[in-house]
């Protein structure tokens, strides 16, 4: 298990920020605005050959626990909190130490993780007054740093660093015993809003790990954290979700949903939740048009199953219009499931790691040939301008997804009728069912044929 790092203060103190500093990228959304970050954002951090997981945790507030939402995200980072192992208290240089800062320090005694206190905003000389009551929080001497320039982050990484090998010498004999894991892969959870995907997320890991509600926008960052089924080793990921571009007019769902596609480019497996209940909406099959279109191995999961009245229509009319819009995805896997009441997570599990072993598979080239020769026998290419469409030699030269380059006697002589027959076939030969396949096509002689 991978040390936790987990960045906390009040709002508004640059958490986000030194989290993307950390991460050198932008993993967090950013925004001068209090409440940005409600769930806790992570992210797995490699330096000098050491490993940690990093978290952005949401705001801190004392109390204001009256709406169900504020409610959720104290019991949230609470639970962040008491499972960290380094936690990094934010203070803000500029605005001084709050009551709330107060309350922070209280709350972080009860929980008794190891404790840096970094003062960020540090730009210029800090008041000697800040000095003595950074101290009477009762963690020391605050590091100073600017997260926004860069400055002091190498002392703070070098701090973290030399905590984290700790752990990781005091967890050596524990992980000598651990089985290694057969595979370990990015899974990400997208759809609509309210269409579970918070739910589900938290009924894979087995505890209330993200926030959910009936409220648009609950989930605002990409959400990652990590669970192990049947020894595989998953990086789960939850995303906020995507509404017509339309409809959004917040900067800050707007952040959420690049967020979102980034997560998509970056997944290997993706799962599209829908709502079972509804009809399957142009919405929907745009998200899922763009998980193909990244080459990304997609399942899709009609969650609230259990409130559908007609099951049997329901899903006669869900296949039907997958059909129609992903003719080139035949074989496109829809498992009915309840996130809420935990049914049929299972059934989708397996789904994601049978795509998942489709998706990486390679055909051997004596295989793939005998087949090339099997279809053109039986359906031979049709005429190009008079002249005989021949394809010579194929062979796969990737995966995630599969891709094919065909060699063929005529510049751009395919069809896209017979592109369509060929890859239907490669799908029924190699068992491809549901995977994007991507295939390529030169002109040239076969390249391992000598001259």
């Amino acid at each position: 298990m991978l040390p936790k790092v987990t960045i906390f203060g009040r709002p508004n103190v640059g958490k986000s920020t030194l989290f993307n500093r950390i991460a050198k990228r932008k993993a967090a959304i950013v925004e001068n605005i209090s409440g940005v970050t409600r769930d806790s954002v992570s992210l797995k951090i490699v330096r000098n050959e050491l490993e940690f997981i990093l978290y952005d945790s949401a705001g801190f507030y004392a109390s204001n626990h009256r709406k169900k939402l504020n409610q959720d995200i104290f019991e949230n980072l609470s639970l962040i909190i008491k499972s960290s192992d380094i936690v990094i208290f934010l203070l803000d240089a500029r605005t001084g130490i709050s009551p709330l800062d107060y309350s922070c320090a209280e709350f972080l005694r009860k929980n008794g993780s190891k404790v840096l206190l970094v003062a960020n905003k540090a730009e210029s000389k800090i008041q000697e007054n800040f000095y003595y009551e950074s101290r009477a929080l009762g963690f020391g001497e605050a590091l100073n740093i600017s997260a926004t320039h860069s400055v002091g982050l190498n002392i703070l990484e070098e701090q973290i660093l030399e905590e984290t090998q700790h752990l990781i010498q005091d967890q050596v004999s524990f992980q000598s015993n651990e089985k290694k894991p057969n595979l370990t892969y990015r899974l990400a959870l997208v759809g609509r809003p309210n269409s579970g995907k918070s739910t589900l997320f938290n009924s894979i890991i087995g505890k209330k790990r993200v926030l959910t509600g009936n409220e648009p926008g609950t989930t605002r960052d990409s959400v990652i954290d990590n669970v192990f089924w049947r020894n595989n080793d998953i990086n789960l990921i939850d995303t906020a979700g995507v509404r017509k571009e339309s409809k959004i007019n917040d900067v800050i769902e707007e952040k959420s949903v690049s967020s979102t596609l980034n997560t998509i480019r970056y997944a290997q497996v993706v799962v599209l939740v829908i709502d079972g209940g509804q009809t399957l909406s142009k919405q929907d099959l745009s998200i899922a048009s763009h998980i193909v279109r990244e080459g990304r191995a997609l399942v899709i999961a009609a969650n609230k199953w259990d409130l559908v009245k007609n099951t049997a229509e329901s899903k006669k009319n869900l296949m039907s219009r997958l059909s129609v819009t992903f003719s080139q995805l035949k074989g496109i896997k829809v498992i009915e499931i309840s996130a809420l009441k935990g049914t049929g997570v299972e059934d989708l599990m397996l789904q994601i790691l049978n795509i998942y072993k489709k998706w990486n598979h390679k055909i051997d080239t004596a295989k793939l040939n005998r087949w090339l020769k099997h279809i053109q026998q039986k359906n031979p290419p049709p005429l190009k301008s008079g002249k005989v469409v021949r394809i010579k030699y194929c062979s796969q030269i990737n995966i995630r997804p599969p891709t094919f380059l065909f060699f063929t006697n005529l510049d751009k002589a395919t069809s896209k009728t017979y592109q369509r027959y060929m890859l239907n076939s490669l799908r029924d030969s190699f068992q491809l069912d549901g995977v994007p396949i991507r295939i390529l096509f030169k002109k040239g002689k076969n390249p391992y044929t000598k001259a």
